[in-house]
Parts: structure tokens; C-alpha cells; sequence
């Protein structure tokens, strides 16, 4: 049987993990053994006649056969994948965040996951089917990426999280899955549950997040694994610690990215130089970023400069605007304003993921690229705004009128325009036929600031330009490793 995931020649061997005593003190030699070669037989029978392969070929593969199980399959739960075989794909070479690869030496050995479960761990993974859910969004059926990123959402917005800490939840959340995915795909991990290994992940990260979640997320993840546990308890299990194991690894990443860093001031003060009290983080700009080198990499342009012809232009197009917005406008505000734009974003993966076949890695990849290119355009927006304190447009036309509440933060450049243009450059990546429906998707969230009345034309421009610039940079990443992925992957 081929699984999902896997290619040609990968097979599973049942009851491997089930070592017998062959003599006492010398050696275990695990029970399904004889199957690994009554299996060989099969592979090779075909790939005699398909490759016109040699006799030095079939014994070359029996002796590797017998090698491999003298050395690696004494005492330890595993499931092999044959390397006489024409396989060989593994996630190596990946992309990959918190993890320094697939072979990072702080998850569980292969084989051994389990031995590291708590009595939480065994209670979710492999206890009495318990967990439901009444939500049609949240059924067991779903693409976990897509399961764990509607459970983030619902937690991030009933917290109210900032927009840039609403951001941080969503990379870690998927990163957290997209590199557990990825080090299961090490070969000799054996068939594992992307389902399990997601839940670990994820309930791990949210639970950090959002402590006062913590029951709602245990049955999240119980509802998420129901019906899978009942076929194989131990899978299930090895599966949720690999995945838990990477979870608390973006934990203590998360402690120390730099999001509690606090701000001492002073506050800037002069023309054009905003105003308020308690700006929102403004120290985000210095949080630590996930591709790009800091949140200094991609800077705009400077403001126009206070008083200049240009900067009096600016102020007219607000205005005018103001007093000729159509009804067409104030929807399209709306539409960018009522959720934060990486929620909104989200959404648009969403759709497309549970409309698409792909593998749970391949699903699990795009989520962990858009929250990174998003969080990164925040840290190096939010370097932006701290920078040149720009006084918001309220703050200098009077009597204007706004559409939507102006933000507590300094106006240059715009977050929507910024975190738009790159999250636009990713979803084009992913689903090329639409990159240029996800382009005009940025247009627009940045032209809204505009008629809403809370931006600058210069905040909107300059803001799409440093998101796209930053957009193409995670592109780059993504292309570095896209042929193995397929090859993993299909």
C-alpha cells in the first residue's frame, strides 16, 4: 500500500514494532522481519522487469535488508522504509524555522516518541474518544492546518491581541505544524498521523498563547483526533509527542523573540509628529523576525517632509476624499476594517485550502510562509511607524471625518498596505493562477486607508512597496526548496 505522502516504494510494515527475543542477552530481532523480505521480493519482482536490474542488485538489496535490521531494529519502536528501494525523499534540505532540520537533535528518537508522553499526552492521544465539536468549521475532516488556524483565530480575536501579537499567534501556530510535518517526513520515522502530529503542535503553541484556553483546546485536539486513535493508539501517540516536541521548541522561540520588550520613551514631540497616549507596542519593530534580518531590512522612503508641497498635496487627497466617498468606498473600508488584515488574509487561504487536495505538508507549508511574510511586514512596519512618529491625519485636518476609528499609532507607512503586499506575493506564489486577483486584493486594502480617511497616499504607496519587497523575499525562500517538496509531497 502506497500512503499519501510517500513515494513509490515506501511500505509499512505492521507489527514491526513489536520486538521478539531470539536468545536472552544477545540480541531482539523484531518480529515482522521476515515481512520486510517477503515485501522485498515484490518490489524487487517488479523492478527487475521495470529496470532490468542485475542479480548483484537483488543480493545488494537483501544484504542492506539484513545490515539495517542488525542495527536499527533492535529494541526500538519503528516502521522501515526500504532504501534498496528508489525512495529516498526526506524533508532534509527543507526550509524549515525552528528547527535546524528534520534531524534536530532536541526531538524524540524515531522509533522512541512515546516513551516521552506524559499522563496529558496519553489521555488526548489515545484516551476515550471524548472530543467533539459542534462548530461545521471545526470537524474532524478538516486539513489540520486549517482546523488549528480557525481554532487560532476564534482565540486571537476573542482575546482582542493587537494586530502584530494577533500576527506572532498565527506564525507560530503554523510554523509549530509545518516543521513537525516536515520532521516526520524523515524516513526513518516511519508512517505517522499528520493529524496527530498537528494537534500536538498546535495545542502546544495556543496553549502558551492563550492559557486561559487550555480545556477548549484539549478538546479541539480530541476532536481533531477522533476516529483515528480507535485504529492505532501507539501511532497516534508517537505522532502527538513529535509534534508536541516541536510545539514547546516555538514556545521557548517565542520567549525570547523579544514581543515583551518594554518601551521607556521619550516620545518625540514637534510639527507633524504624532500624539496620544500608550501608543500600541511600540516596540514591535525590534521583535525578532523569521526571513527577513531584522525589522530594519525593508525601510521606505521618508515621510514627505512637514510643510513641503508634497506633504500639503497629501493632506488635500485626504480631504477630498473625505467629502466624495461612495457608498461602493465606505463597504470597502468595511470589508478591510471589521477583522485584522492577517485574519482576513488567513481567510483567503482558508477558502482555498478546503477546496484543494493538497498533502497535509504542502497545505501546512503555505500557512507557515503567509504568517511569516506577515509578521515580518509588521515588525519592519511598526520599525517604520516608531521611527518617524508621524502624526495621524485627524490630527491635522480638523473636523475631518472618518469612516472607521483612527488607530493608536502613528499614521507612516499604513499596516494594511505593508502586510498586504507581501501576504499578496505568497498566495500568488501558491496559487499562481490568482496572483494577480491576491495583487488587487493589496491595491485595494491599501487605497481603503485612504478612504476611510486614517492614511496618506505617501503611507499607502510606500507601505505596498516595502510589503511587496518583503513578499518576494519569502518568495525566494519558498523557491529554494520547492522541487523537493513536490517530490516529497505528490
Amino acid at each position: 500500500m502506497q500512503h499519501a505522502g510517500r513515494p513509490a516504494g515506501w511500505c509499512q510494515i505492521r507489527g514491526f514494532d513489536e520486538p521478539i527475543g531470539i536468545r536472552p542477552g544477545i540480541t531482539r530481532i523484531p518480529a515482522g522481519f521476515v515481512l520486510i523480505l517477503f515485501r522485498g521480493l515484490r518490489i524487487l519482482s517488479c523492478h527487475l522487469f521495470e529496470e532490468k536490474s542485475t542479480m548483484k542488485e537483488v543480493l545488494a538489496f537483501f544484504a542492506i535488508t539484513l545490515i539495517s535490521t542488525a542495527l536499527n531494529g533492535c529494541d526500538r519502536e519503528t516502521v522501515v522504509s526500504p532504501q534498496g528501494v528508489e525512495s529516498g525523499f526526506s524533508s532534509e534540505g527543507l526550509h524549515t524555522f525552528v528547527l535546524t532540520s528534520a534531524h534536530d537533535t532536541r526531538l524524540p528518537s524515531p522509533g522512541l516518541e512515546g516513551r516521552e508522553a506524559t499522563v496529558r499526552d496519553r489521555a488526548i492521544a489515545v484516551g476515550a474518544d471524548g472530543g467533539h465539536s459542534d462548530n461545521p468549521h471545526l470537524q474532524p475532516g478538516t486539513d489540520p492546518s486549517l482546523f488549528w488556524n480557525r481554532v487560532a483565530t476564534a482565540s486571537g480575536l476573542t482575546a482582542k491581541l493587537p494586530p502584530p501579537l494577533l500576527a506572532r499567534a498565527y506564525a507560530l501556530v503554523h510554523i509549530a505544524i509545518y516543521d513537525a510535518l516536515a520532521a516526520s517526513e524523515r524516513g526513518d520515522r516511519g508512517d505517522l498521523s499528520s493529524r496527530a502530529i498537528a494537534a500536538g503542535a498546535a495545542s502546544t503553541v495556543l496553549d502558551y498563547l492563550f492559557p486561559a484556553d487550555s480545556a477548549h483546546l484539549d478538546s479541539a485536539a480530541q476532536a481533531q483526533l477522533a476516529g483515528e486513535r480507535r485504529r492505532d493508539g501507539r501511532r497516534i501517540l508517537r505522532s502527538w509527542v513529535l509534534g508536541e516536541s516541536v510545539g514547546q521548541i516555538a514556545v521557548t522561540h517565542a520567549q525570547h523573540d523579544g514581543h515583551d520588550a518594554v518601551f521607556t520613551g521619550p516620545m518625540p514631540t514637534g510639527p507633524g509628529i504624532w500624539t496620544g497616549v500608550n501608543p500600541v507596542l511600540p516596540m514591535c519593530g525590534t521583535w525578532q523576525t523569521w526571513i527577513c534580518s531584522s525589522g530594519s531590512e525593508f525601510q521606505p522612503e521618508p515621510p514627505f517632509a512637514f510643510g513641503s508641497a508634497q506633504d500639503s498635496s497629501d493632506l488635500q487627497a485626504v480631504y477630498q476624499a473625505s467629502l466624495n466617498r461612495t457608498a461602493e468606498q465606505v463597504a470597502i473600508v468595511h470589508k478591510w476594517a471589521d477583522q485584522p488584515p492577517p485574519a482576513i488574509w488567513n481567510n483567503l487561504l482558508n477558502d482555498r485550502i478546503a477546496m484543494s487536495e493538497r498533502s497535509a505538508l504542502r497545505a501546512a507549508r503555505a500557512y507557515a510562509f503567509l504568517n511569516a511574510a506577515m509578521y515580518d511586514a509588521f515588525v519592519c512596519c511598526w520599525q517604520t511607524k516608531y521611527t518617524y512618529w508621524t502624526a495621524r491625519p485627524f490630527q491635522r485636518i480638523p473636523g475631518l471625518r472618518t469612516v472607521i476609528p483612527t488607530p493608536n499609532f502613528p499614521s507612516y507607512t499604513s499596516r494594511h498596505s505593508t502586510i498586504s503586499g507581501a501576504a499578496a506575493w505568497v498566495m500568488g506564489e501558491v496559487f499562481s493562477a490568482e496572483k494577480d486577483f491576491f495583487a488587487a486584493q493589496a491595491r485595494e486594502a491599501a487605497i481603503s486607508r485612504l478612504w476611510g480617511g486614517i492614511h496618506y497616499p505617501r503611507d499607502n504607496d510606500q507601505g505596498l512597496a516595502v510589503g511587496e519587497r518583503i513578499g518576494q523575499r519569502v518568495v525566494r525562500v519558498m523557491r529554494k526548496d520547492h522541487d523537493r517538496l513536490v517530490l516529497i509531497s505528490n
